[in-house]
């Protein structure tokens, strides 16, 4: 494996961070905030480049330098001056969604190795990759050129392990994204108040995602949304996560419903989506990042998985309240609502827990400056 020489290695400062970036979802680009202000808190002076399909979005929202993720020309150059080469967070080493995608993600570990970066897998999820042929790639790929990963949860780690890799330093923190925080209670105030919602209202929120098997599902969101509204006097209120079909799975379940719905249709930036979820009484999500950010304030939550992620986020932090898109019914759904409103005036635990994943979190920039040190 081609190597540059030590004098040559150690001009580079940069970091070059490389995800799911500049597509619209929420969720990653909490993740990509979370890193880029944990780097420039712990190594401030280094320039942070981000690979992205909307660079310039990207540089114009996080105040770095970005380069279109699929410009091979582009991306070797970044790679070239960088020091270290952070892929993730999130779920990329999976393909489920494409193996094209998978194949991109482990491509750019390897060719940044190539070019003489040190890698860490940052934050991960892992899987699921289902074809045998691909588990044997990424095995290869992560085996050979990742120095160093840091995974989110316990199933990823087991996931990991199937695969076979050996090789890598690897150890468990949590989600970036678990750091971030609220915007202030009076921001809050406003953004609730142009959405059309009470700020001292009392909601329950759904955080959808449109799945196959999903169209025929929405009625059991329905049946529980109105069965909420009747016994409790609780509104739904969607949250979009994903730009692309969360407003539209959401109003696949408006249309079955009865009582009161509040649609906020564009995604909210990070800090004002945690500091809408924090008023909720509850959080119905398929995505993660809806538990994820919910959690991180403690609010009660049910989760309905589509991908192995959704539950392995909330067997990490001790909560069973989480049921199969498959196996969903209206009775199932109400029935964890129910219980999670009981919580609502007893969240120490989960508290306790999110904190704890605070204090794993710091695992993955403490990683990454190991190697920024080397």
């Amino acid at each position: 494996m081609p190597e540059l020489s030590s004098k040559k290695t150690n001009k580079r400062r940069g970091v070059i961070i490389c995800g799911s970036y500049g597509h619209g979802n929420a969720g990653d680009e909490a993740i990509l905030e979370a890193i880029i202000s944990e780097l420039r808190s712990e190594a401030p002076g280094r320039e942070i480049t981000v690979l992205s399909r909307s660079p310039e979005e990207t540089a114009a929202r996080h105040g770095v330098r970005s380069v279109y993720k699929f410009s091979p020309l582009a991306v070797s150059r970044a790679m070239l001056e960088a020091k270290l080469y952070i892929n993730g967070g999130g779920s990329l080493i999976q393909d489920v969604t494409s193996s094209r995608s998978l194949y991109y993600y482990l491509g750019t570990i390897a060719l940044a190795k190539v070019l003489g970066c040190r890698v860490i897998m940052y934050g991960c999820g892992i899987g699921p990759v289902e074809k045998p042929r691909n588990r044997a790639i990424a095995r290869f790929v992560i085996d050979r050129f990742a120095d160093s990963i840091t995974l989110r949860e316990d199933d990823s780690l087991r996931e990991l392990r199937s695969f076979g890799v050996k090789r890598p330093r690897v150890l468990v923190a949590s989600d970036p994204a678990l750091t971030l925080a609220p915007a202030p209670p009076d921001e809050v105030d406003g953004c609730m108040a142009s959405l059309g919602l009470d700020p001292g209202g009392s909601y329950v929120c759904v955080v959808p995602r449109k799945w196959p098997g999903f169209e025929e599902k929405a009625v059991c969101f329905a049946g529980c949304a109105d069965a909420v509204y009747e016994r409790h006097g609780l509104e739904t209120v969607f949250l979009s996560i994903d730009h692309k079909n969360d407003a539209l799975a959401a109003e696949m379940i408006a249309r079955h419903m009865r009582s009161p719905s509040h649609i906020v249709r564009g995604v909210l930036p990070a800090h004002l989506t945690i500091g809408v979820l924090a008023r909720m009484m509850a959080v119905v999500s398929m995505r993660l990042h809806g538990l994820i950010f919910s959690a991180s304030q403690g609010v009660p939550l049910v989760g309905v998985s589509y991908d192995p992620k959704v539950r392995a986020f909330l067997h990490y932090i001790g909560q069973d309240s989480c049921i199969d898109l498959a196996e969903l019914s209206a009775a199932r759904l109400i029935s964890a609502v129910e219980a999670a409103l009981v919580q609502w005036d007893d969240t120490d635990a989960l508290k306790a827990r999110v904190r704890r994943l605070r204090e794993l979190e710091s695992i993955n920039i403490t990683e990454a400056l190991r190697l920024l040190a080397e």
